[in-house]
């Protein structure tokens, strides 16, 4: 598996996202090779959403001589200003580059990425949602991985907790999901995902597939909640009984000495009923997290744990300031960003996810 780095850059300046998109390209460490590009800020709409996908992706491929992955998701930045997350490639690899997706190759392994496959005018979200994994089928059947070797899955759905036809949209993109996942063997546990909130876009979703791998690759469960695959009907967003599914995702995902952490907010067991307060929820949710990646939960061989970036999903912006203060005194140095997006339980304030390693 080859080794990657995350490296959260925002643009230093105001303006058009024109501007704003250069100057955080003319910033990018040249050392590796760039293999992807995520770009968040606001969109008011579908139409918002386009022009500033066209954007982001035209002023970055003129950029670069061998370009990189570009995903733009609808959220908009704590700052409102353009924010990045870009991806290097720090060991070598062949890299095979297609329209949507590249394959690395290096010691027998196989890795896969998608940049963010989406579908933004194509019917409903339910539609869109089928449409967009029978591309990532398509993809994944291409290199010849198995819907089952997606390690990890970030999952955007334009306004999450919205209901049409009396079916809520997450359960609409649970339901497609499930549908996707359901002639795969997931004997070994469903991939680590987000699933959360954008203001436009209709439905993107990511993934991180990988075959051949020498080091270990399981689901990490947390202590203090039940698995989403495993909740009881009660949580469920009511729609059509014979398709009301579960969120098919684990807490957490160990692959070689890396742990991708999952959309993770202050759920217990499989409740969430809590404060209204901010600070209160962000605590809890920083306890939950801190349970799944205590080094004796994440395996046996695990001698210590350290978090290498954060994001952060608010519902309120007025919670900003106060979820930012408690997540920056508990994490300190550790690269984080804030956006603001809807969640997918209507009284959950946050969510936040991450990637870190373990030391062995």
């Amino acid at each position: 598996m080859t080794e990657k780095s995350t490296e959260i850059v925002v643009s230093s300046v105001d303006g058009e996202l024109v501007v704003q998109c250069r100057d955080i390209l003319g910033r990018i460490d040249n050392e590796y090779v760039v293999i992807s590009i995520v770009y968040f800020f606001a969109a008011e709409g579908t139409p918002a959403y386009k022009t500033n996908d066209r954007i982001l992706h035209s002023v970055t491929t003129t950029f670069f001589t061998e370009r990189p992955m570009v995903s733009y998701v609808a959220q908009r930045p704590m700052d409102g200003r353009l924010v990045a997350e870009v991806t290097y490639l720090k060991g070598g690899a062949e890299i095979e580059r297609n329209d949507d997706y590249f394959v690395l190759r290096s010691d027998g392994c196989l890795e896969l990425l998608t940049q963010g496959i989406h579908f933004p005018s194509d019917g409903d979200i339910g539609e869109q949602s089928a449409k967009v994994f029978g591309r990532i089928r398509d993809i994944l059947g291409a290199g010849t991985f198995a819907v089952s070797d997606i390690v990890r899955q970030w999952n955007y759905i334009d306004h999450i907790t919205a209901v049409n036809g009396g079916i809520q949209n997450y359960q609409l993109f649970n339901d497609a999901r499930s549908d996707f996942y359901a002639t795969a063997d997931w004997s070994n546990g469903y991939p680590a995902a987000t699933g959360i909130g954008c203001d436009a876009g209709g439905v993107m979703v990511m993934v991180y597939a990988v075959k051949g791998s020498k080091g270990v690759d399981c689901p990490i469960d947390n202590p203090l909640q039940i698995p989403a695959h495993k909740y009881s009907g009660k949580v469920l967003a009511s729609g059509k009984e014979i398709v009301r599914t579960t969120p098919k995702f684990e807490r957490g995902r160990l692959l070689g000495n890396v742990v991708f952490v999952s959309g993770t907010a202050a759920i217990k067991g499989e409740n969430s009923e809590l404060s209204d307060d901010a600070r209160v929820q962000a605590d809890e949710a920083i306890d939950v997290v801190e349970h799944l990646v205590e080094p004796s939960n994440i395996s046996q061989d695990c001698s210590g744990f350290r978090l290498d970036l954060i994001r952060v999903y608010v519902r309120r912006s007025k919670d900003m300031k106060i979820v930012r203060d408690v997540f920056t005194a508990h994490f300190g140095n550790i690269p984080i960003h804030f956006l603001t997006a809807d969640i997918c339980r209507p009284e959950l304030l946050l969510e936040l996810e991450g990637i870190g390693h373990c030391d062995r």
